[in-house]
C-alpha cells in the first residue's frame, strides 16, 4: 500500500469550490489546460487546479494548489473590510460565513487536512427544509383555526358557510396558506448555493469538451498503433530482405563451388559422364500423384495412431505452452514429421502415405491444407538449416519408436523438447574431433533412365528413412544431403560402425520387401579434426571420407586406417582392401572393409580381396605414375596409356540443395 496522486479541476460557484474534473498523475498539463478553458465561462467565480495526494495508510489527503485564477471583482467582493459593506451591517454575517468557507476550502499548501465530508452541508439543507415545512404547516393550521372561528355558520349572499361548502373552504385556505408559507420561508432562509443547483449549460459544455478530448486521445492512440504496425512491418520486410540476400549469396557460393568442381572433373572421362545430382530437382510429377492418392485401410489405421500420439503429447503440455507462436508451431511440425517417418518405417508405409498422414495431422494444428501438404513433402529441406531443426526431428523419431514399443508416457516428452527448442543456441567450437560418414546410392542415374523419376525419388526417400532412423538410434548428426547420399557425423567410432551396420541390414530388409525397386548403398567413414562453419564440415578429414566412399562398391562399408585403429578391441570384423590411389596421400592407401553381414564368412571376403588386389595395383600404378613399394618403376608410356581409362574418380560431396524459407523466432 502507498499513496495515490491525482489532479482536480475545481470551480467556484455560489461562493464555494466544487470539483469539476479529475485527472491521473500524468495529467497535470491537461488539468491546467482544462482550467484555462473554464476561465471565461459565465457563472464561474474562479478556477483552480489542485494536486491531491491520498495516503492509503493514514487516510489523509495532502492538497496543493498548482494553478488558480480568480477575477479581480470576485476577490474584492470577498475581501473582509473591502467595499461599502466591509464594516459589517446586515451582510456581516454572510461575509463572515463566506470567509470561513474560503478559509476551510482553499490554499492550505502542503498542510495535512481531513477534508470535511460532503454530507455535512446536505444535512444542513435538509434540516432547514424540514423546519420550513413544519413552520408552514403550523402557520396553515393557525390560519385555518382563525378562519373557522371568524366565519359564521350561516348563508351569506346565497353561499352556505356550513356543511361540505365550509369544509371545502377550509381545505382551500389550508393549501393556499401552506404554499404561501413555504415560498416565503424558502426565500427568507434558503440560499441557491445551499441547494447545490447545477449549472446545466456549463455541465453540458464540459461534457462535450470531455467527449471531444476522449475522441482526440482515441484518435492519437489509433494513429500511434498504425505507425507501430507499419514500423513492425518495415522491420519484418527488412529482415526478410536480409534473409533473402543471404540465401542468394549462399546459392551463388554453392554454384561457384559446383562450377569449380566441374572444371576439376572435366580432366577425366568418367566424371564427365556422371551427372548424379540431376534427377533430384524433378519432384513435380510425384506431387501431382500424391494430391490424388487415397490412403489404404492400413494407412488410415496408422493415421489414427499418429493423431492419438499427437493428442497425448498436447494433453501433457502445460496450459501456457499450448498457445504457441509460429516458431514453436514450426518445432512441433518437425517433431510430427520425425514421428510420421518413424511410424511409416515401422509399418512399411510408402512415402506418399506418410506425407498424406503427416499433412492430415498438421491440419489439426490449424495449418491450411495446401501449407500442410507442402510441408509434408518438403520437410527434409528444413532439416539442414539448423542443428536444432534436426534435433527436434530426431526427437520425434525416437519418441514415436518408444511409443510403438509400448511406452505410452513418452509423448509427454514434447514439453522437454520444446523447452530445449526455446533455449538460446550455444556457440560451437569451430574445430573439433569427429567421425565423418558419407553414404552414396549406387546406380541412381541408371535407375532414373530405366524406371523414371518417380521410382528414383522413391529410392531416395527409402534411403533417407533408413539412414535417419539409424542416426537417431546411435546419436549421429545429419550434416547435409548430398543429392544421392547423406553426410553425417558421430562423436564415437563405435557409434558410426553400429549405425552403418544397421543401415545395411535395414536396406537388405527393404530390398526383400520391394524387389522391383532395389536400393544399393555404399558407405565410407573417416575420423579426424574438422572445421564447423555455417552448419557444414570442412577439412582434410571430410575430403578423405568422400574419397573413401568412392572406392567402396554396393553393400560395402569402407573405413580409414584411423577408424580401424580406434575400433580395435571390439567385436567388429574387418578385411584389408587395396591398394588405392587417394589424392592427398603419399603412397598406396589401404582401407578396411567392415563385414556387417553375419551370414558372410570373413574368409570368403578375404579371398575376394586377394583376388582383386593385382587389378588394384595396376590401377594405382597407372593413376599415380609411381611403382608400388618393392616393385620396379614401370615404363613411361604405361601410366599415360592406362591413365585415361583406369583413373579412379575422386568424388567430392556436392553442396546441399538450398532449403526453403522458414519462419523467424520470436524474440
Amino acid at each position: 500500500m502507498g499513496s495515490s496522486t491525482s489532479y482536480e479541476v475545481q470551480v467556484m460557484q455560489g461562493g464555494k469550490w466544487r470539483i469539476h474534473a479529475q485527472f491521473p498523475p500524468s495529467g497535470r498539463d491537461d488539468a491546467i489546460d482544462e482550467a484555462k478553458t473554464l476561465e471565461s465561462m459565465p457563472g464561474l467565480a474562479g478556477v483552480k487546479v489542485v494536486r491531491d495526494n491520498y495516503d492509503d495508510r493514514t487516510g489523509l489527503h495532502r492538497e496543493h494548489v498548482v494553478y488558480k485564477h480568480v477575477p479581480e471583482k470576485t476577490v474584492a467582493a470577498s475581501t473582509p473590510g473591502g467595499g461599502a459593506s466591509g464594516g459589517g451591517g446586515k451582510y456581516a454575517h454572510y461575509l463572515a460565513r463566506a470567509e470561513a468557507n474560503k478559509s476551510a476550502d482553499i490554499d492550505f499548501g502542503d498542510q495535512l487536512v481531513n477534508p470535511p465530508p460532503r454530507k455535512t452541508s446536505r444535512m444542513g439543507v435538509f434540516t432547514k427544509l424540514m423546519l420550513v415545512l413544519l413552520m408552514s404547516i403550523a402557520i396553515a393550521a393557525v390560519v385555518v383555526l382563525l378562519a373557522n372561528n371568524m366565519l359564521p355558520y350561516k348563508k351569506i349572499a346565497g353561499l352556505r358557510l356550513y356543511g361540505p361548502t365550509r369544509s371545502n373552504i377550509m381545505i382551500a385556505i389550508t393549501i393556499c396558506t401552506f404554499l404561501a408559507s413555504v415560498l416565503i420561508s424558502y426565500f427568507a432562509f434558503m440560499r441557491r448555493d445551499e441547494l447545490d443547483v447545477p449549472n446545466l449549460e456549463i455541465q453540458e459544455r464540459l461534457k462535450k469538451q470531455l467527449e471531444a478530448k476522449r475522441q482526440a486521445d482515441a484518435e492519437r492512440a489509433r494513429k500511434k498503433e498504425i505507425e507501430d504496425a507499419r514500423q513492425r512491418q518495415a522491420d519484418e520486410e527488412a529482415a526478410r530482405a536480409a534473409k533473402a540476400a543471404k540465401d542468394q549469396a549462399d546459392r551463388e557460393r554453392a554454384e561457384q563451388e559446383l562450377a569449380a568442381l566441374a572444371e576439376q572433373q572435366n580432366d577425366t572421362e568418367q566424371e564427365s559422364a556422371e551427372p548424379e545430382p540431376e534427377p533430384e530437382p524433378e519432384p513435380e510429377p510425384e506431387q501431382k500423384e500424391e494430391e490424388f492418392s487415397n490412403l489404404s485401410p492400413v494407412a488410415e489405421a496408422q493415421k489414427a495412431v499418429l493423431m492419438g500420439f499427437f493428442g497425448e503429447a498436447v494433453r501433457a503440455l502445460p496450459p501456457e505452452m499450448r498457445k504457441m507462436d509460429s516458431y514453436n508451431r514450426f518445432g512441433v511440425n518437425l517433431f510430427l514429421a520425425g514421428a510420421a517417418e518413424s511410424l511409416g518405417g515401422a509399418r512399411n508405409l510408402d512415402g506418399e502415405s506418410i506425407a498424406e498422414i503427416l499433412a492430415s495431422t498438421l491440419g489439426i494444428m490449424g495449418l491450411k491444407p495446401e501449407h500442410a501438404q507442402a510441408f509434408a513433402k518438403r520437410y527434409e529441406d528444413y532439416l539442414l538449416q539448423d542443428a536444432r531443426y534436426m534435433a527436434m526431428f530426431q526427437s520425434g523419431r525416437q519418441t514415436m519408436g518408444a511409443f510403438l514399443d509400448g511406452d505410452k508416457e513418452t509423448p509427454a516428452k514434447l514439453t522437454e523438447f520444446l523447452n530445449e527448442w526455446n533455449k538460446p543456441k550455444a556457440p560451437e567450437d569451430p574445430e573439433k574431433e569427429v567421425v565423418v560418414m558419407f553414404t552414396d546410392i549406387v546406380g541412381s542415374t541408371a535407375m532414373t533412365h530405366e524406371k523414371g523419376n518417380l521410382a528414383a525419388q522413391e529410392v531416395v526417400r527409402a534411403h533417407n528413412r533408413v539412414v535417419r532412423d539409424a542416426l537417431s538410434k546411435t546419436g549421429g548428426l545429419e550434416i547435409k544431403h548430398t543429392g544421392d547420399g547423406i553426410m553425417a557425423s558421430f562423436q564415437k567410432v563405435a557409434d558410426s560402425l553400429l549405425a552403418t551396420q544397421q543401415m545395411q541390414m535395414m536396406i537388405e530388409m527393404h530390398n526383400q520387401q520391394t524387389p522391383d525397386i532395389p536400393l544399393k548403398v555404399k558407405i565410407g567413414i573417416n575420423a579426424g579434426r574438422v572445421v564447423m562453419e555455417e552448419k557444414d564440415l570442412y577439412g582434410v578429414t571430410v575430403q578423405m571420407a568422400a574419397r573413401i566412399v568412392d572406392k567402396a562398391k554396393a553393400d560395402q562399408i569402407f573405413v580409414s586406417d584411423t577408424v580401424y585403429g580406434m575400433a580395435k578391441g571390439g567385436s567388429w570384423r574387418f578385411v584389408r582392401r587395396g591398394p588405392y590411389y587417394l589424392k592427398g596421400i603419399d603412397g598406396p592407401a589401404y582401407l578396411q572393409e567392415l563385414v556387417w553381414d553375419d551370414k558372410v564368412d570373413t574368409a570368403t571376403v578375404e579371398a575376394a580381396a586377394r583376388a582383386e588386389r593385382p587389378q588394384l595395383e595396376q590401377l594405382y600404378t597407372a593413376a599415380s605414375g609411381l611403382p608400388l613399394p618393392g616393385q620396379a618403376a614401370p615404363q613411361a608410356e604405361a601410366p599415360a596409356a592406362q591413365a585415361a581409362t583406369a583413373a579412379p574418380v575422386a568424388v567430392q560431396a556436392p553442396a546441399a540443395a538450398q532449403p526453403a524459407q522458414v519462419p523467424p523466432r520470436a524474440s
